[in-house]
């Protein structure tokens, strides 16, 4: 089977492809097996690329065995773009929830007391503080935010990353 598609809707289809690469295995050091498959028929659809005339897009990196999007296509793809507006996006996001979690349950006298509130209980602790946060980093970004190094028991959660 081979989709019908224009010149520009391939185009669109690299960009919706390099975006759900890009977030399945861009932060990864060694790939997912749980993505074998994902990643076999993008490895497809990139192939489709010389097909299409769009050689200068994609091309097959001999060291890697694989197709990969070229410098110019990173250059002026809207899928780059749209990765880091999420990128941005995600990262405050997650910054605001988790500091309104912590600073929630130490308000409220530890993580298990806030995750042992009602849903509307634990809304109302930690919704003034996301508020607070929102309006700090919506003015000022991080050039407020500072690491204060405070020595207790337990010392926090510690970071988890995918490798």
């Amino acid at each position: 089977m081979k989709p019908d598609l224009s010149p520009q809707e391939y185009l669109d289809l690299l960009d919706i492809l390099h975006i759900a690469d890009v977030i399945m295995s861009g932060h990864r050091r060694e790939e997912d097996p749980r993505t074998q498959r994902h990643r076999a028929l993008i490895q497809k659809l990139y192939a489709l690329a010389r097909g299409e005339g769009l050689e200068r897009l994609i091309s097959f990196n001999e060291n890697r065995k694989r197709y990969i999007p070229s410098g110019e296509y990173e250059e002026h793809s809207l899928a780059h773009v749209l990765i880091d507006e999420f990128g941005d996006h995600l990262f405050w996001d997650v910054l605001i929830s988790r500091l309104s979690v912590r600073d929630a349950a130490m308000m409220a006298g530890g993580i298990d007391r806030l995750n042992t509130m009602s849903n509307g209980d634990r809304q109302a602790a930690e919704g003034p503080i996301r508020q607070r946060y929102i309006a700090e980093f919506t003015t000022n970004g991080i050039a407020n935010l500072e690491v204060v190094e405070r020595f207790s028991a337990g010392g926090g959660t510690p970071v988890e990353t995918s490798d």
